[in-house]
Formats: structure tokens, C-alpha cells, sequence
């Protein structure tokens, strides 16, 4: 327990601080214990210098949460319009469920055609970060997002996720659904489960789009740092790895400039449970490489990538591109690992002009 002395001490710092830094908060200052003469004042206590101390530690934490807030609000305020970018939750679309190998899948649907197009979502985020492209292509295609088991509102905390599960569900939700063939979109771990299906399942797709992904396994160092991850998770939580891998997706401007998308997300990332995030890191970590079936993909291939990607470098979407025969890739300027919502305008050109590349006999 701090003396009177020491916590004399410790406010007369505190109150320098105030009137160095804080001048604006002097107002707000009553009379310090200090000025009392010590002597004089025997029922002084140490409970009165504690809490006296105590409040100048908030005033002075509340001033600069309140500056930082400030910030973040002129900054968005000094935006022009096309900059103030947000990722809305999926209230537009009915939330559907049906039942498919042992669990409900959830998933959004709308516009109508033969053909329809299913998102798959990167990890740790659900359906929602595909509003931007089912607004955009609602009109034209019949579009699905969807839920991966464990995320989203497909709970499932008891299964051991995989690539290979989370394949086995779409094929179930296609023939559940009645579709014989689909073009497929997946943004990151949604790209691995495309590509796994193009190993296991090729004949059931009529066109690829790979977003924001790779083809190899996690390499021993990879796979080892996922391991300890999980652990640090297990002892401390998820809070620490969840602002990591927030701050890890996002282009540096995106971070700055684009708030609200970056709460929106994070407030995606934060509704998993623990339970889930480390289930869907071992899904990661235990994946097979899909680089040798490259050669084999026949069918018409879409390639997207932020240039600023560091989650899957740029690199990973060129050797796709040069391994895919007919391949096109398209790179996103100023873009991170989820180039679907910091550059949402120009990812859905990009979606567009392919799907109407596609032969017009087949009712895209």
C-alpha cells in the first residue's frame, strides 16, 4: 500500500502533467490534498489521497480517449463522399436455413438465373462481407452467400473444421438447393475451399473467381506459429489476435480513412467465439496444397488481389494466374486482403465484365 508521501507524490506528477499537456482540464481540478499542510491535517488518509489520485488517472484517460475520438470523426468528416466506405450488416436479404450434413447452414439469396454464383467467405468473417457484391449483382444473377459451418449464424462448435468439411457442405447445400452447377467465389480461406472443390468436384462448376488467395499448404514455420497461436489464445483470450488480424487485412489508408468498414468487420471478427477461432486456425493450419491441380482447371478463372495484400501476397495470385491456363487476374490499387469491400466498386466491375464474358447460352 502507497504512503501519503508517496501518493503526494504521485499527484503532484499527475497535476504537472495536467498543466504541461492538459491545460484545457486545469478547470476541472479541485483543491489537491497537497496544498493542505500535512501536519495540520491528521485525518488526511491514505482512502482520500488514493481516490483524489485515481480521478486525475481518468480525467486525464477520458480527455485522450475523447481527442482520439475527435480525430477518427474529422477524419471521416474530411473524406470526400466515394471514401466514407461502409460494410453494412446483411439486414436486406431474408436470413435462410436448411439442414445439410448434421448442422443448418445459413445463407443469403437473390435475383434469379440457371446459374447461380456462391460466395464463400474469408476467415474469421461471415456472409455479410458479400453484401456489396449481391447488391450489385442481384439485378442480373441469381447470388448465394453463405455461412461456412462454425461462422456466422452456421453454428457449430463440436465438429473438427476443414477445408474438406466445409467442401462436403456446399456440395450438400448444392444438391439440397437442386444445383446441378454454380460458378464459385471464395475470398481467402473461401478461395481454398474452391480450389479443393475443383480438386474433388470439378464437374459441378461452370466458372471459378478466386479472391484474395493461394494454393499451398502452410509451410513448418506457418503451421507451427498457428499452433502457438492457439495456445496463447487458450491462456489469454482472443482480443489480442483478433486487433492483429484486423490491422493485418486492411490497407494502411483503409485503417485510416475507411472507420466505419474497419469497426463493421471487427465487430465480425469479435462475435466468434474462441472456441471457433481456434477450430478455424487448425482448419488453416492442417489444409492440403491444391497448386498441382492448377493445370487441371478447365474452366473459365477469375483472379483478384489487393496489391497490399500481406495476409496472401500478390505473388500467390500471379502463380495462380500462370499455372491456370486462360486465367484472368485482376489487381486491385490500394488494397489489402479484402479487396471486395475496400475497393468495392471496382471489384464488382471486375466481377461484371467476367460473368458477361461467359457464354451468353448459359443464363448467368
Amino acid at each position: 500500500m502507497k504512503t501519503e508521501l508517496e501518493l503526494n507524490e504521485m499527484i503532484l506528477v499527475k497535476t504537472n502533467n495536467i498543466r504541461e499537456e492538459h491545460p484545457e482540464l486545469l478547470q476541472y481540478l479541485n483543491e489537491m490534498p497537497l496544498t493542505i499542510p500535512y501536519e495540520e491535517n491528521p485525518t488526511l488518509t491514505v482512502k482520500t489521497l488514493s481516490s483524489y489520485y485515481n480521478s486525475l488517472v481518468t480525467l486525464i484517460q477520458e480527455n485522450e480517449d475523447n481527442k482520439i475520438k475527435k480525430k477518427q470523426k474529422e477524419n471521416v468528416l474530411n473524406l470526400p463522399i466515394t471514401e466514407i466506405i461502409k460494410m453494412e450488416q446483411d439486414n436486406s436479404y431474408q436470413n435462410l436455413l436448411t439442414e445439410v450434413n448434421n448442422i443448418t447452414i445459413s445463407y443469403n439469396e437473390a435475383g434469379e438465373g440457371s446459374i447461380p454464383i456462391l460466395f464463400l467467405h474469408g476467415y474469421p468473417f461471415d456472409k455479410s462481407m458479400w453484401k456489396g457484391q449481391l447488391d450489385s449483382l442481384k439485378t442480373s444473377n441469381r447470388v448465394i452467400a453463405i455461412d461456412i459451418r462454425g461462422f456466422g449464424k452456421t453454428i457449430d462448435e463440436k465438429s473438427i473444421l476443414s477445408i474438406d468439411l466445409f467442401g462436403e457442405d456446399l456440395i450438400a447445400l448444392m444438391d439440397k438447393l437442386v444445383i446441378e452447377k454454380a460458378i464459385i467465389c471464395g475470398l481467402s480461406m473461401g478461395g481454398f475451399i474452391a480450389l479443393n472443390l475443383m480438386k474433388k468436384n470439378p464437374n459441378r462448376f461452370e466458372a471459378l473467381i478466386l479472391c484474395d488467395t493461394q494454393c499451398i499448404a502452410d509451410t513448418v514455420e506457418i503451421k507451427d506459429n498457428r499452433y502457438t497461436t492457439i495456445e496463447q489464445i487458450k491462456i489469454d483470450g482472443t482480443d489480442k489476435f483478433n486487433e492483429k488480424f484486423i490491422n493485418s487485412v486492411f490497407h494502411p489508408e483503409s485503417l485510416t480513412n475507411k472507420i466505419e468498414l474497419v469497426e463493421t468487420l471487427r465487430s465480425v471478427v469479435c462475435a466468434n467465439s474462441k472456441e471457433i477461432i481456434t477450430a478455424g486456425l487448425i482448419a488453416l493450419a492442417e489444409r492440403s496444397e491444391t497448386c498441382s491441380i492448377l493445370d487441371t482447371i478447365r474452366i473459365p478463372t477469375l483472379i483478384i488481389c489487393g496489391r497490399q495484400d500481406e495476409v496472401t501476397p500478390l505473388e500467390q495470385s500471379q502463380f495462380m494466374h500462370e499455372h491456370i491456363k486462360g486465367s484472368i487476374l485482376k489487381i486491385i490499387e490500394h488494397a489489402g486482403h479484402v479487396s471486395n469491400l475496400e475497393k468495392p466498386d471496382e471489384f464488382n466491375k471486375y466481377l461484371l465484365d467476367f460473368l458477361n464474358s461467359l457464354s451468353p447460352n448459359s443464363n448467368f
